[in-house]
C-alpha cells in the first residue's frame, strides 16, 4: 500500500493539479510510450476521434435474421436505375436481404458465399455480376439472376471481377493470367492477358481494380493488378489487345495484399490493404516500400496493425469500407471465426481508434446506411444506429498518452483524478492508473459519477437545473507515486450518448522515505 509512502513525504508539497484535453489525434501504437504527444491516446476502444471530443461510437440493431446459421460473407449493394436492394449470401445460398426482418432466398445451389462482385452498366440496364472461383459467374437485373455465355476461358476458374474502361476484366485461380470481355459487354468471347513475365516473385493474381491517377474520371484511369507476392502491376488504356492503346506504367512492390476483397476505390485513389500496413497507391506509388511504410494510411497504428496481419491475415473476414457518412474508413479484422475488430480511421483527421463487440464477416453501404454480416447466425445488422449494441450494453476505453505533467524527471504522487464528460445519460465509470508506461489491467468497477445538471428521471427535483445534455465530472481516488501517468478510464454504457472532452490531475511533487 502506497499510504505509509503518502505519510511519509520528506517535506510537505502544495498539491498540483493539471488538466490534458481528449485525445483527438486518436490510437498511436507507433511511437515510444515516452515521448508520445499529450492528444494521442495509448488505447481508444468504441471511441471515435473527433475535432474537439472523443465520442462513444454508435451502436447497432437486427436489420434481417434467415440467412442460414452460419456467416453472412458477402453484403453488396444493388444499384439500378429506379431501385436499390441489399444482396448477401452465406453458405449455399444467395438472399435478398433488403428490407427489415427476414431475408429471402433468390439463388441456391452455391459452391461458397465467398463473391466478388461489381456493379456494371450496359444499354441493356444496370448488373450486379458476382464470381466465386467455383461456380459459373451469375449476374443480377434488379429481379433475377441469369448465367451468363463466357466463351474461351473455363468461367468456373473466374475468382475476382472488376470493371475498367467500360470493360470488365476477370482475376482466374492461381494464374498470373487475366481475361477481359469487349467493351460494354456481359457475356461473349473472354480474351486473356498474361503478366507472368512481368512479376519476379511469381505468386498469381489476387485482385484487380481500376485507380484514377488524376483525380478525375476517363482516359487517365489505369488498370492494378496485385499479386498474391505484393507486386502490382500498372497499365494505362482500354485495351489489352492493342499494343498502342496498352501501355505498361510500372511494376511496384507495395506488400503482399490480404485476402480478395483487398481493394477498394476511395474517391479517385485505390486502397490496398497489406501486410505492410493500409496503403493509398496515390502516396506509395512514388517511393519504394521500405519508404512508403511510414507514408501508409495505418502509419499512426503501424505496430499493431502488422502484428495482426502477422497472427490473423489467413483468416476470411479481411475488408475495407469507406463510410462517408461517418467521416471514416473501416478495416474489418477478423481475430477469429467468432471475434471481429474494426480499425477506424478519422477520414477528416486521420486519427485512428478500433471498434470491438461488431463481429463482422463482411460490411457493405445500402441506401447510404452501414451495414455488417455477422461472423455466427445468419445475422444482418445495421450499424451506426443508436445507442447500444442490439439492445446490449456498449463497452468502452480511453488510455491517453503518458504525461509528466508539465515536470519531466520528477517524482509525484498522484492522488485524484477527474475525467469530462458531456452525455445525455449517467454513464458507469472507473478510473485506474497506469504509472511510468506500466500496462496494468484495470480492476476498478465502473460507478455512476456526479452530473452538474439534472437529468429527467435521473436527478431529484429542486437540486438543480435540467438539461437534455450534462457535464459528467467526478473526483476518484487514483493512488500512485511515478515520474509520469496515464489513466485508463472505461465504463459500459447502454441508450445514452457520451463525448469526452478532457480529463483533470492531482499530485503532489516530491519523494517518499
Amino acid at each position: 500500500m502506497l499510504q505509509p509512502l503518502l505519510d511519509n513525504i520528506r517535506k510537505t508539497k502544495t498539491a498540483q493539479s493539471g488538466s490534458i484535453p481528449a485525445p483527438v489525434r486518436g490510437w498511436n501504437a507507433r511511437d515510444s510510450l515516452a515521448n508520445m504527444p499529450e492528444d494521442f491516446a495509448v488505447e481508444l476502444e468504441n471511441i471515435f476521434p473527433n475535432l474537439t471530443s472523443c465520442d462513444l461510437r454508435s451502436g447497432f440493431a437486427s436489420h434481417s435474421t434467415g440467412n442460414g446459421s452460419g456467416a453472412v460473407e458477402i453484403l453488396v449493394e444493388y444499384a439500378g436505375p429506379s431501385t436499390r436492394k441489399l444482396i448477401s449470401a452465406a453458405g449455399s445460398v444467395i438472399y435478398d436481404s433488403s428490407a427489415a426482418g427476414g431475408s429471402t432466398a433468390i439463388a441456391t445451389g452455391k459452391s461458397n458465399a465467398r463473391w466478388q462482385t461489381t456493379m456494371f452498366g450496359t444499354s441493356g440496364g444496370n448488373f450486379l455480376f458476382m464470381v466465386n472461383g467455383a461456380d459459373a459467374p451469375i449476374y443480377y437485373n434488379g429481379s433475377a439472376f441469369t448465367t451468363p455465355s463466357l466463351a474461351g476461358v473455363t468461367a468456373t476458374n473466374i475468382v475476382h471481377v472488376a470493371a475498367h474502361q467500360r470493360r470488365l476484366f476477370f482475376v482466374f485461380n492461381d494464374s498470373l493470367v487475366f481475361g477481359y470481355l469487349p467493351v460494354v459487354s456481359i457475356a461473349g468471347t473472354v480474351a486473356t492477358f498474361d503478366i507472368g513475365g512481368l512479376c519476379s516473385k511469381g505468386g498469381y493474381i489476387q485482385a484487380i481494380g481500376s485507380w484514377t491517377r488524376d483525380g478525375g474520371a476517363g482516359p487517365e484511369d489505369l488498370f492494378v493488378a496485385v499479386t498474391s507476392e505484393g507486386e502490382c502491376v500498372i497499365y494505362a488504356g482500354n485495351d489489352p489487345s492493342s499494343a498502342t492503346a496498352w501501355n505498361l506504367v510500372g511494376v511496384f512492390n507495395i506488400g503482399s495484399p490480404i485476402g480478395r476483397r483487398c481493394l477498394e476505390k476511395v474517391g479517385s485513389d485505390l486502397t490496398v490493404l497489406t501486410q505492410d500496413g493500409a496503403v493509398s497507391l496515390s502516396v506509395f506509388l512514388p517511393i519504394d516500400q521500405v519508404a512508403g511504410s511510414s507514408r501508409a494510411l495505418s502509419n499512426n497504428i503501424q505496430n499493431q496493425f502488422l502484428e495482426s496481419t502477422r497472427a490473423y491475415s489467413g483468416i476470411f473476414g479481411w475488408q475495407s469500407l469507406h463510410y462517408p457518412q461517418g467521416s471514416y474508413s473501416l478495416f474489418n479484422i477478423p481475430i477469429s471465426t467468432t471475434i471481429a475488430y474494426q480499425y477506424v480511421i478519422n477520414s477528416q483527421t486521420g486519427a485512428w481508434c478500433k471498434f470491438t463487440g461488431q463481429n463482422a464477416a463482411c460490411w457493405s453501404l445500402f441506401n447510404d446506411d452501414l451495414y455488417f454480416g455477422a461472423q455466427a447466425g445468419g445475422v444482418i445488422y445495421k450499424a451506426d444506429t443508436g445507442t447500444s449494441d442490439n439492445n446490449a450494453d456498449i463497452d468502452w476505453k480511453i488510455r491517453p498518452a503518458f504525461s509528466y505533467y508539465g515536470s519531466r524527471g520528477n517524482q509525484k504522487i498522484f492522488t485524484l483524478c477527474r475525467p469530462h464528460f458531456t452525455t445525455n445519460g449517467a454513464p458507469a465509470v472507473a478510473v485506474d492508473l497506469n504509472l511510468d508506461f506500466s500496462n496494468v489491467n484495470p480492476t476498478n468497477i465502473p460507478t455512476t459519477p456526479e452530473l452538474s445538471v439534472a437529468l429527467w428521471d435521473v436527478s431529484k427535483w429542486d437540486e438543480s437545473s435540467w438539461s437534455d445534455d450534462v457535464t459528467s465530472a467526478a473526483w476518484t481516488t487514483v493512488v500512485g507515486m511515478g515520474e509520469c501517468a496515464s489513466p485508463t478510464i472505461r465504463g459500459n454504457t447502454n441508450s445514452i450518448t457520451l463525448s469526452f472532452t478532457a480529463y483533470d490531475m492531482i499530485w503532489q511533487q516530491g519523494s517518499a522515505l
